[in-house]
């Protein structure tokens, strides 16, 4: 006699059996992106409003590559398209949320008189 756990668990679509893709490379890419531009503003002395007007017309292939993995990797997983898209702006907005921060808070350091 088949249980109908098993049956259940047999009428399951099939998954690969690899792991969910994964948009790390692409994180990893605009941070580098985000870091370099902070480096050279530092060494620059942008002002911290200056580096903060600019950040959303920085890394924009980067980002929508990001955005683009981060919503394929979401969906392979089962989140729906719109929750995905939600979840990649949130992050998005995070890492660019924390540039800044990391920015303002080296700005603050090295160029506060001692």
């Amino acid at each position: 006699m088949i249980t109908p756990l098993l049956l259940l668990a047999l009428a399951a679509p099939a998954h690969s059996a690899g792991p969910p893709p994964n948009p790390n490379v692409q994180r990893q890419a605009l941070t580098h992106c985000y870091t370099e531009t902070l480096a050279t503003d530092l060494h620059a002395h942008v002002a911290v409003d200056a580096f903060k007007a600019k950040l959303d017309t920085l890394c924009k292939p980067e980002a929508e590559a990001f955005r683009q993995a981060s919503v394929h990797s979401d969906v392979a997983v089962g989140i729906k398209t719109s929750a995905a898209q939600d979840n990649a702006a949130s992050e998005l907005k995070d890492i660019v949320e924390m540039q800044f921060e990391r920015y303002k808070s080296y700005f603050e350091t090295n160029t506060t008189p001692r």
